[in-house]
C-alpha cells in the first residue's frame, strides 16, 4: 500500500511511520509545503492510496478569541480541506484523519462515555477546528468517491509524551505529596502503541472506511489509580493524601487555572465498543505495559 503521512515528526508520527514502513511503501509530506500558491505537494498526494493526516496545531487553549479560532482553523481545518480535496481528485483513495475526542466536549458523567454518534460540542478553538475539519471531510466524501476514517483519541501517552501526563510522571518521580487520593473519576487514555495498532488496522481493513472510530486502552482509570500504577511501575512510593474535592476546585479557581481541577478530578470516557466490533480489533497492549514503556523512556531522559 502506498501511504502518505503528514506530521511524521510529531509524537504520533515518529512511532507510526517506522511501523508502517515494515509492510508498506511510506512517504512523508511536510504540511508546511501545503498551500494554494504552491503545487509541489500535489504529486505526493496524487501518488498515494492512503493519506494519514496527523499534522495539526495541537496545543489546547481556553482563549476563545476570534484570533485564536482563526489560528487553529487555518492549520487544522483549512489544511485538512486542502489535502482531502486534492486526494478526492483520484480514484479509490482513503483519507485517515486524526481528530480528537474533545470534539464531543470537555467531560462526561462517570459511567456515561462518549459514543461516536454523539453531537459535536466544541469547548475551545482546538476542538472547534477539529470538529469543523471532520464535518468538511465527511461532506466532501459524500460528494466524491473519497473514503474517510476519523479517529478520535483521548489523551495519548508513551515515549515522548509532554504536557500534563509528563507533569504527573515528574510529580511521582519527585515524591511530591499529592492531594488526589480519592478522585472517584474515570478517564480514558490510549497508549501510543495501541493507537498505532488501530491506525495500521484502518489502513488495511475496509470496514474502517467512512467511519468515526473511538480509541482507548479500553481500561478507564481514575486519576488516583493512574498515579498509583505510575508509582508502582516507577518503583516509587505513592504519596497520595485525601483532600476534599470542593476545596480542590476552589483552589484551582483561586490560582486562575480552573481547567486543572477538571483535568485531574473530572471524568472523560470513550465508548470504543463499536471500533472493536467493527474492525475485530482490540488494544494489543495493557495499560501497565504501555506505562512501563513510557517510564522506561522517562528514566532514560537527562534529569
Amino acid at each position: 500500500m502506498k501511504i502518505l503521512v503528514t506530521g511524521a515528526t510529531g509524537f504520533i508520527g515518529t512511532q507510526l511511520v517506522p511501523k508502517l514502513k515494515q509492510s508498506h511503501d511510506v512517504e512523508i509530506l511536510d504540511a508546511r509545503q501545503v498551500s494554494d500558491t504552491n503545487s509541489e505537494w500535489h504529486q505526493a498526494v496524487d501518488g498515494c492510496e492512503v493519506l494519514i493526516h496527523l499534522a495539526a496545531r495541537a496545543h489546547v487553549t481556553s482563549d476563545g478569541s476570534n484570533s485564536q479560532h482563526d489560528l487553529y482553523r487555518s492549520t487544522n481545518s483549512l489544511l485538512t480541506s486542502q489535502l482531502s480535496q486534492r486526494l478526492a481528485l483520484g480514484k479509490d483513495k482513503h483519507f485517515i484523519f486524526m481528530s480528537t475526542a474533545k470534539v464531543l466536549g470537555g467531560s462526561t458523567k462517570k459511567g456515561k462515555p462518549f459514543k461516536s454518534n454523539d453531537h459535536l460540542i466544541a469547548t475551545d478553538p482546538y476542538s472547534s477546528s477539529k470538529g469543523e475539519a471532520e464535518q468538511e471531510l465527511q461532506n466532501l466524501c459524500d460528494l466524491t468517491s473519497l473514503k474517510y476514517t476519523v479517529i478520535r483519541p483521548p489523551l495519548v501517552y508513551g515515549p515522548g509524551v509532554k504536557a500534563n501526563f509528563l507533569s504527573m510522571m515528574k510529580w511521582v518521580n519527585d515524591q511530591r505529596l499529592l492531594p488526589l487520593a480519592n478522585t472517584q473519576n474515570l478517564r480514558s487514555f490510549v497508549g501510543i502503541r495501541n493507537l498505532v495498532s488501530l491506525i495500521e488496522t484502518c489502513v488495511t481493513n475496509d470496514s474502517a472506511q467512512n467511519q468515526i472510530l473511538h480509541v482507548s486502552d479500553n481500561h478507564d482509570l481514575s486519576t488516583t489509580e493512574l498515579l498509583q500504577i505510575l508509582a508502582e511501575v516507577m518503583g516509587k512510593k505513592s504519596r497520595l493524601v485525601s483532600f476534599p474535592r470542593p476545596a480542590l476546585r476552589l483552589a484551582s479557581q483561586i490560582i486562575g487555572k480552573p481547567r486543572i481541577y477538571e483535568q485531574l478530578c473530572g471524568s472523560f470516557q470513550l465508548d470504543i465498543s463499536q471500533t472493536c466490533e467493527l474492525l475485530n480489533w482490540s488494544p494489543p497492549f495493557t495499560v501497565k505495559q504501555e506505562l512501563e514503556q513510557t517510564v522506561t523512556w522517562f528514566n532514560s531522559k537527562p534529569k
